[in-house]
């Protein structure tokens, strides 16, 4: 095992433990993200670094065909769960996003949902090239606000627009700074 997978290891194994202490019920998105969400067009739609799924469990009930992926199985354990309980189906895949090449077995997708998780450089630009013609990314993550606000680790929040520029084969249709809003997140929609 190398020194980076020892990290991996640990870092799946403190988000398990985190998911088997929550309690027995997901916390709904809230609604600005319900709605950037049903901007995505119906298809095959990859919700990467899906925690418990709140976001695949949407766009499941909305007719999306869902394959979510996570490191931590505890999260895709409930997940599963949940999906079970609301009568949807979702693809779950357990795998470590760092891992180069890790995604390319899934497939291509019409939509990739990227929430609550900034990827490194190297697997944000991976993305593209797991979408069909005019597929679309969703990105939206935590800002400097949140940072400022929590004390949540700078490393893990965006710059004020630092993606815009990240991928220049993709179109961007939309960009919203969520400085000084309830849930400081920044978004961003592109499209192949």
């Amino acid at each position: 095992m190398t020194d980076t997978d020892g990290k991996a290891a640990d870092r799946s194994a403190l988000w398990n433990t985190r998911y088997r202490s929550k309690a027995k019920m997901i916390a709904p998105l809230p609604t600005g993200l319900q709605a950037k969400l049903q901007q995505l067009r119906k298809g095959r739609t990859l919700d990467l670094a899906c925690g418990e799924g709140a976001a695949s469990l949407q766009l499941a009930a909305e007719g999306h065909d869902v394959v979510a992926v996570d490191f931590a199985q505890e999260g895709l354990n409930r997940l599963q769960l949940f999906a079970e309980q609301q009568r949807v189906n979702v693809e779950l895949h357990e795998l470590d996003l760092n891992v180069q090449g890790a995604l390319s077995a899934l497939g291509r997708f019409d939509n990739i949902v990227v929430l609550r998780y900034l990827p490194e450089l190297s697997l944000l630009r991976q993305l593209p090239d797991l979408m069909v013609p005019s597929g679309r990314l969703f990105i939206s993550t935590f800002n400097q606000d949140h940072h400022r606000q929590t004390g949540f680790s700078q490393r893990f929040c965006l710059k004020p627009g630092e993606l815009l520029n990240s991928l220049p084969q993709l179109s961007l249709i939309e960009y919203e700074d969520g400085t000084e809003k309830e849930e400081p997140m920044d978004s961003y929609i592109f499209q192949k």
